[in-house]
């Protein structure tokens, strides 16, 4: 089998956090995801093989899909298929449905289709035998729906393939409730090795079963996660870290001397317990300028701040966003533009995740 590559959830997005519209007229952020999956096309291609698949969440925004996404991805996939040589798989996601259930008409990675070297794999029979030795069940919302399909294959040709799915194993992040399908279920699939896409945490079960985990950090939720991407051969499973930024955070725990290993060419949230603005600048500047991160959110919050309620009225016209900007306003945080920016990207991740 000649090897081959995956990525997962690469969440193509505008993103607003830490994002500026770079010289081409594309998301800062989304560049650098587009860019990562160019790096893992070229590294599928040193390692000798030609296709690299996609275990879904291609798109973040479930249903909405702007040009300003939409267009950079079709130039970068057709840029991979037609000058790297590498052919591209992309499994559906959830986040790329419309609707709850995989199909072509809602489907966002459709698009797709129309690049040279792409295919897509929407539906669950369009997915097995697309590649030596490898099958793929795109995203299924009912565990037990998923379970049948993956049983569906006989024992006997389940030896020596692959199996690529959309879906939450349990284990792979701590403090997730259990959906009904962990490791020990697919290793007993007996297919050689199981690869699920979903959650964002990249991790080795030790049994043949991975966790592929994000291309890239996408959020605060991703802090402490291993995001990166996987070459796959006859003998091997190796992940490749991400070289994109990743969501960090410090507090006043954090050792002084590990902070610039921490903080170098990251996204960081710093907690502190001065509320002064002084020392609240200062390590804005050190974080910065000295550690060289790539965007920083500061919380500083006053004494006896936390027991204190907004009584700011809303009326019922208004939106959330415009909601939680007024509650943040009517405190008394230190530094409210930062806590906005958090705020209101929390709202977009709810919103996306719907």
């Amino acid at each position: 089998m000649a090897p081959y590559g995956i990525i997962s959830d690469t969440h193509h997005h505008a993103w607003s956090a830490f994002a500026k519209t770079n010289p081409g007229g594309v998301n800062s952020r989304l560049q650098i995801i587009l860019d990562e999956t160019l790096r893992a096309a070229k590294e599928v291609k040193a390692a000798g093989g030609n296709i690299l698949f996609h275990a879904g969440d291609m798109f973040h925004v479930r249903g909405r899909i702007t040009p300003s996404v939409q267009n950079p991805t079709l130039d970068m996939y057709n840029f991979i298929t037609a000058t790297i040589g590498i052919n591209i798989v992309i499994l559906a996601g959830n986040h790329d449905l419309e609707t709850e259930e995989s199909n072509r008409l809602g489907s966002a990675i459709t698009a797709l289709d129309a690049v040279h070297g792409v295919r897509v794999i929407n539906e669950v029979m369009q997915g097995y035998g697309v590649h030596d030795n490898v099958l793929l069940v795109p995203w299924i919302k009912d565990v037990e729906k998923l379970k049948a399909a993956i049983e569906r294959i006989d024992p006997l040709d389940r030896l020596g393939v692959d199996l690529i799915i959309h879906a939450p194993v349990d284990g792979v992040i701590a403090g997730i409730p259990s959906h009904g399908l962990d490791d020990a279920y697919l290793a007993g699939l007996e297919y050689r090795r199981v690869f699920c896409g979903h959650y964002h945490h990249h991790k080795d079960f030790g049994n043949g079963v991975y966790s592929i985990g994000a291309l890239a950090h996408h959020t605060w939720s991703d802090v402490g996660s291993k995001a990166g991407f996987l070459i796959v051969t006859d003998k091997e499973v190796k992940w490749h870290a991400s070289h994109a930024p990743s969501f960090v955070e410090i507090t006043a725990e954090t050792p002084i001397e590990e902070i610039p290993l921490i903080v170098d060419g990251n996204y960081v949230k710093a907690k502190i317990g001065s509320s002064k603005a002084s020392d609240v600048e200062e390590m804005r500047q050190f974080l910065t300028k000295d550690c060289q991160a790539a965007g920083v959110v500061i919380f500083s919050q006053r004494e006896g701040s936390v027991s204190e309620r907004s009584t700011t009225a809303v009326s019922a016209s208004t939106t959330l966003e415009t909601s939680v900007s007024s509650f943040v306003d009517a405190g008394t945080y230190t530094f409210k533009s930062d806590l906005q920016k958090v705020c209101q990207e929390i709202l977009a991740e709810v919103r996306a995740a719907k």
